[in-house]
């Protein structure tokens, strides 16, 4: 079947080798068909998941940047994505990016000592990435994607898993396949993992940040229950997070399926690049309002003793 003129972004994903082509594939995903509110949900996703282990939690509360500079991780965090996914895994620049996040860990490592130190929670984390969407298409009730995107999806994080280092040195034994990959998570996932008061305030945290980033006051049920339902149950379950809710959940999987199969049927695909839409006057104008705006609520927290002043530490 000939497609419309306008759908042309998984005709040109399709013509390419995922073994030869895996960082074209993945800047073609990144460029357009990501949007803010969907690296939001996968920084936020992925975070809970990293921070299962009680070291993980503990070391992402205890630096205070989740509490008290939200904003300021949630762009250093889609960054460090958009280097990687628009640049490619086997780029300088992304060689560099991820240098300075590994010299970033390794420094706090000095004030939280085992923090960075085991392989398995730095494979998870990769896996978790790689496991995001076609756990959401699942969860959805959407069908898998295709063959491609696996394979371009694996070797793109098989090649970043070769550029980190942790206290123990440098990361080894990433999954052969994405099947691998979706298995070692959820192996992972699956141990015995205590809750923790610093894992639920993070994942409490982040749900709350999302939904006041991009939602309204009437619609920030729809963000949370969103969040949740993206969730892995494991995840909710160690951090006492709660259920997405039957109806609720019901309604937002409903609508993320229609809007998803809309996309990929009849809406047009957007041609000018994510990057350039950031990097705009627009973009940077948006990103500007909402800092602005997640700074007075901070701040208004702050004021009415919700959240501790932050320690010098942490300032």
């Amino acid at each position: 079947m000939t497609r419309a003129p306008w759908k042309w972004l998984a005709d040109r994903i399709e013509s390419l080798d995922p073994e030869t082509d895996s960082d074209e594939i993945m800047r073609l995903v990144a460029e357009h068909q990501l949007n803010d509110p969907i690296v939001n949900l996968t920084l936020l996703v992925t975070t809970a998941q990293t921070a299962l282990p009680p070291t993980a939690s503990a070391t992402l509360v205890g630096t205070g940047k989740m509490l008290h500079r939200g904003e300021e991780r949630f762009h250093d965090g889609s960054g460090y994505l958009m280097t990687w996914f628009t640049q490619g895994a086997r780029s300088e620049a992304t060689r560099a990016s991820v240098e300075r996040l590994n010299r970033y860990h390794l420094g706090l490592a000095r004030r939280f000592p085992g923090a960075f130190g085991d392989n398995d929670e730095y494979v998870y984390t990769l896996c978790a990435v790689g496991d995001f969407l076609p756990r959401m298409r699942e969860t959805l009730g959407l069908p898998p994607q295709s063959p491609t995107l696996d394979v371009a999806w694996h070797h793109f994080l098989r090649d970043l898993a070769e550029l980190f280092r942790g206290e123990h040195g440098a990361v080894t034994g990433f999954p052969d396949d994405l099947a691998g990959v979706r298995a070692f998570a959820a192996r992972f996932e699956a141990r015995d993992w205590p809750s923790t008061p610093e894992g639920h305030e993070l994942a409490e945290g982040m749900v709350r940040q999302y939904a006041e980033r991009f939602f309204p006051p009437p619609m920030r049920w729809f963000a949370r229950t969103q969040a949740l339902l993206l969730m892995p149950p494991r995840v909710r379950e160690v951090h006492r997070t709660g259920e997405p809710g039957r109806v609720a959940g019901a309604v937002v999987r409903l609508t993320m399926r229609w809007v998803i199969r809309a996309q990929e049927s009849w809406w047009p695909d957007r041609r000018r690049r994510f990057s350039e839409t950031r990097a705009g006057r627009r973009g940077q104008a948006r990103a500007r309002r909402r800092t602005a705006r997640m700074q007075q609520r901070y701040d208004r927290r702050v004021a009415r003793g919700e959240i501790a002043p932050p320690r010098p530490e942490d300032a």
